[in-house]
């Protein structure tokens, strides 16, 4: 079999699609036809070519004109049931709709193309931007670790002790660091690819808050973060790993953007749900909050730099919604923003599932 007729099968939905079309604007020709002669009824047949360029491209297109003019010709035109046509103004009816149905095709054609050629320099240009800031992003920290480890090995001597440990710790929290940038790109490409595991049970928020505060590492650590939860907070229902890395992008995102000043974490209950309040006091979100969550879209700090490679709060949303949940951002009145992470409660989705 060669490779012509082996895609025939995967065009007959596209071809009984649009002998579909042109089936049912023969349908309305006829119903109008009582009023209308052939010239007129022949716009009816102009819908399904299209439609059928708009949605298959040119050879759907030039098969629903071949279809329409047959249709035409052979079901309203003097004599009936034939090919043949009696009248000169038929002919040319005819002919229009064969034309129109030429010149619509090569224009959703010139169209498609332009489109196609559009969105592979949207791809290009993506992966060009994305290319450079993963590049940056994992430069530094390996600079860093090149540099400790350069340092223990060709002054040793120089260094007592303290030092040497705070050169390991450095390296450590680099190191650390790195995993962080690969571990996102490794989860945006396991999500993309829809090899996300989703493993749902009764979780303490308290854990995951103090989880999270731990996972978030570095971007947190000389930050002030006052935490309140009520001592009555009800279980939820999710899974463990994807919510603690969600609020830990959270934080981190936080830590990033804050400015250096005091975050605070606040838990509450509300209809059903466990909702989680991270709110610094940074720059804000700017107009569009809802856009940082976009993967590869990165927000200004208040030095006016874009840290990170903008994964950290498209995979906390994903992790959230995959589990029943949500995230949502907002500016806060005076500066700063909030995002609000929810769970829903254990007893709700046990009771959902029943």
């Amino acid at each position: 079999m060669n490779e012509r007729s082996a895609s025939w099968p995967a065009r007959l939905p596209i071809i009984a699609a649009t002998a579909s079309m042109v089936g049912v604007a023969a349908l309305v020709a006829y119903v109008g036809e009582r009023w209308l002669d052939p010239q007129s009824l022949s716009l009816f047949f102009v819908v399904p070519i299209v439609l059928a360029a708009m949605r298959y491209g040119l050879a759907a297109s030039l098969g629903a004109s071949v279809l329409s003019v047959a249709a035409l010709n052979f079901l309203f035109v003097e004599p009936r049931f034939t090919m043949a046509v009696a009248r000169p103004q038929d002919l040319w009816a005819l002919l229009l709709l064969a034309a129109v149905g030429v010149l619509v095709s090569l224009i959703a054609q010139r169209a498609r193309t332009a489109e196609a050629a559009r969105v592979e320099a949207a791809r290009e240009r993506f992966k060009s931007e994305l290319l450079a800031g993963v590049s940056h992003d994992l430069r530094t920290p390996l600079a860093t670790i090149l540099f400790t480890l350069q340092s223990l090995q060709r002054f040793a001597a120089d260094h007592d002790q303290a030092s040497r440990n705070e050169l390991f710790d450095l390296a450590e929290s680099e190191t650390r660091r790195l995993a962080g940038l690969v571990e996102r790109l490794l989860s945006a490409s396991r999500i993309e690819a829809g090899r996300t595991p989703v493993q749902l049970e009764p979780v303490s928020v308290s854990e995951i808050v103090a989880s999270a505060m731990l996972d978030a590492g570095a971007e947190i650590a000389e930050i002030e973060i006052a935490v309140e939860a009520p001592a009555d907070l009800p279980l939820v229902s999710a899974d463990p790993a994807l919510a603690t890395r969600a609020l830990a992008n959270v934080l981190s995102n936080a830590g990033k953007y804050g400015g250096g000043f005091p975050i605070s974490v606040s838990v509450r209950c509300e209809d059903h749900n466990v909702l989680i309040d991270v709110r610094d006091r940074g720059p804000g979100l700017g107009e569009d909050p809802e856009r940082l969550f976009e993967k590869f879209v990165r927000g200004v700090d208040a030095d006016g730099r874009a840290p990170g490679l903008g994964l950290g709060l498209a995979l906390a949303r994903t992790f959230m919604e995959s589990q029943g949940g949500g995230l949502k951002a907002a500016n806060c009145e005076g500066g700063g923003a909030q995002f609000t992470l929810s769970l829903p409660c254990w007893t709700k989705a046990t009771r959902y599932g029943d």
